[in-house]
This record gives C-alpha cells, structure tokens and sequence, in this order.
C-alpha cells in the first residue's frame, strides 16, 4: 500500500472509531465500519527475507561437523553451520531452519584444519561467514541462499591474514567509524599497537577502509589474534574440522 493510501486508510478508520464510541454524548449511533474492499492490500506480501531460503539439499550430512549458529538467511531462526570431509572433497554447508542446504568446497591447507564462524556486525550487515586454516581466513557472503566469495576489487578473494603473513593477526566487530554500528574490521597487532582496518562491503566486493590504531592490555592483544564478532568467538561459536 502507498504511503498516501495508507494515510487516507487510517484517517478514515480514526473517522469511524470517533463516530462509534460508546461515550457519545448525543446519544447518537454511528453505523458500523465498512470492512476494507481490498483487505490483503494491508499486508505486506511474504519475502525471502521473512520465509527463508526454501527447502532443498541434503541437509547436514551424518560424517559433518557442525554447530548451531545464527540466523543467516533471514528467517528469524537459528540456522546450522557444518564441515564435512567425505574423502573425496571438503566441504562448507548451511543447513538452514526452513530445510535449505547450500555449499561451498573447502580449499585451505592449513595443518590445522578448518573452521568456520559466522557473524552479522550490524543487524543491517548480510549474514558472513569466515573460512579459516587457523593462517588465513577467507571471507564468504551468504546470499540469494548461497554461499558466495567476497573479493576484492581485481576479483580475487578476500582473505584475512591471521599472522601468517605478517599483514594482520585477527578479525573482530567494532564501532570504528563512530556511528554507534559494529563494523567488520581487520586486526594487526604488532607488539602491543593494534591497528584496526573497516572492511567496506558493496556486494560481494571488500575493500579496507577507515584505519586506526589503539593499546591495550593482554585482554585487548588476545582479542586481536583470535576471530571474534561481539560477545561470540570462532573458538566457541564456530565449527572446527574433525582432527585427522
């Protein structure tokens, strides 16, 4: 309904409501209100974003790895994260609580095996997903009830450093442009001075944007070497890859 439909649709229902009161000093009695001619006009129509992706796939498989994490396709309902080595491929998956399922091949290398977290900074953010090898992180974007790469300007996909190459050691959410939003920022700590980099997204495509630098105490220096998003941490929030 338009904004000028709706405008006329509730000053004609405050109209009615004020000849129908019962405190009518007149005495006087209004005929009942008329029901709308076009009532389902008065409710928005369901979206992907109140239904959830639907039903599809496999679902978690019974060798997967995985945990229950947030609400990553917009549901309202806590959604399932897993990892799945069927000894042909390594595999990411979203099992999702309308009953889709989405995938992406896992191709690190790391001796750690992998982990995945996934985070929403801001309640207006698309649902993410880190990939990680405990060396570097790759970040995932979940979209159109899929798993897609996010990339950077040229099309290559955007990783994390987690002091593997000495360009940064964590990631974390942080009000880093003063807005009162948590932002998708990159961490480098280096001997104590933790710079914070926003990551900007435009799609599916990242690129570093406002940059500065704080201390802290070891509480502060562990933060910046782990993956975290608010109270909720890779370690205990994420999905880790069974030990070989």
């Amino acid at each position: 309904m338009s904004r000028v439909h709706l405008t006329v649709a509730l000053t004609g229902i405050l109209l009615l409501s004020a000849c129908s009161g019962g405190g009518d000093a007149t005495g006087t009695t209004s005929e009942p209100p008329v029901a709308p001619s076009t009532p389902a006009a008065t409710s928005p129509s369901p979206t992907a974003t109140t239904i959830g992706c639907a039903p599809g796939g496999d679902g978690v498989p019974a060798t997967a790895q995985a945990i229950t994490t947030i609400d990553l396709d917009g549901d309202g309902a806590d959604d399932q994260l897993w990892i799945d080595d069927d000894g042909a491929a390594r595999t990411l998956g979203v099992t999702t609580a309308s009953g889709a399922t989405f995938t992406h091949p896992i191709d690190l290398a790391g001796p750690a095996g992998a982990s995945a977290f996934a985070l929403r900074p801001a309640a207006t953010d698309p649902a993410l997903v880190l990939l990680s090898d405990n060396r570097v992180a790759d970040l995932l974007m979940v979209q159109d009830c899929g798993l897609v790469d996010v990339t950077d300007a040229e099309g290559k996909p955007w990783q994390f450093d987690q002091g593997f190459a000495g360009n940064g050691t964590g990631v974390g959410c942080v009000d880093i442009t003063g807005d009162g939003e948590p932002d998708l920022v990159g961490l480098n700590d280096v001997d104590g001075s933790i710079t914070r980099t926003q990551i900007t997204l435009t799609g599916t495509v990242a690129a570093a944007g406002t940059t500065d630098t704080v201390t802290g105490g070891q509480d502060a220096a562990d933060t910046a070497h782990a993956i975290t998003c608010g109270t909720r941490t890779m370690q205990a929030d994420g999905v880790h890859e069974a030990a070989a």
